[in-house]
């Protein structure tokens, strides 16, 4: 396993040079860059692609790597033509991570009601393959988030199933549906096979603190070796302090 920092709340205000030396100094490996938020990092979709280079650099210069370009572009409109700008969005953030020697590009599905289920996870299930299919060549990965209405493992598998693409999976987002007995066991047999990252939120909170340890430990008796990404949207003063300490926790877990 590995250690990546999402950007998300922590760092959204950060310039990129401060994202990568705070990750780099408190035990981070890679960073994860959430786009479509405009945050400082200079990363979105639309990015223009002469500045490509001036960001590849410094990240090439650190010590960390860009472990995903994290795109909030969703599929679940009833309208062609606004999933098929998602689409071809979600295709330039793809060439993004080429560019910069990034392996894994993430997406969201996202919602949908008992009225809409079964189109949405079409349409979900078609965007992803034809991004799959696209990404496959460049050798990235594309996943969708286990969010919102994905949060749920029937229809995160259903999309899954139905791409059936070897560089198309999930990212697990530390939702622990269906382990109201506190064992991961019904959730993680069906799902964990189909992990590429997994973002971690407050993993010390005593609700979810067993299953947080459960996870570790399975994904150490899978072997997984995707990113474990921190999320845990801390705003406080002390940044450096708490996002190293999550480090250990997270070291701590695996054992």
């Amino acid at each position: 396993m590995k250690w990546s920092l999402n950007t998300y709340q922590t760092c959204q205000d950060w310039e990129l040079s401060r994202i990568l030396d705070v990750a780099e100094t408190t035990g981070y490996h890679g960073v994860e860059l959430l786009m479509d938020y405009q945050q400082k990092h200079g990363f979105e979709w639309d990015t223009p692609e002469d500045q490509w280079g001036a960001l590849k650099a410094q990240v090439d210069a650190s010590g960390v790597v860009i472990s995903s370009l994290t795109s909030c572009q969703n599929f679940h409109s009833p309208h062609a033509d606004d999933r098929a700008e998602s689409v071809r969005r979600v295709k330039r953030v793809i060439d993004m991570a080429d560019f910069m020697g990034c392996a894994h590009v993430r997406v969201l599905g996202d919602r949908f009601d008992d009225n809409t289920r079964d189109a949405v996870v079409g349409y979900v299930t078609e965007a992803l393959k034809a991004l799959g299919q696209y990404a496959q060549p460049k050798d990235i990965t594309v996943s969708i988030e286990m969010h919102g209405s994905f949060t749920h493992p029937d229809p995160a598998m259903q999309v899954i199933e139905g791409v059936n693409l070897p560089n198309v999976g999930l990212v697990f987002n530390s939702q622990f549906v269906r382990c109201e007995d506190r064992s991961i066991e019904p959730l993680f047999s069906r799902v964990a096979p189909h992990f590429t990252a997994v973002h971690t939120h407050r993993a010390e909170a005593p609700e979810t603190f067993e299953l947080y340890r459960q996870m570790f430990q399975w994904l150490k008796r899978i072997g997984f070796e995707g990113y474990i990404s921190n999320e845990c949207a801390y705003r406080g003063s002390d940044p450096e302090k708490v996002l190293a300490l999550y480090v250990a926790l997270f070291k701590a877990f695996v054992g």
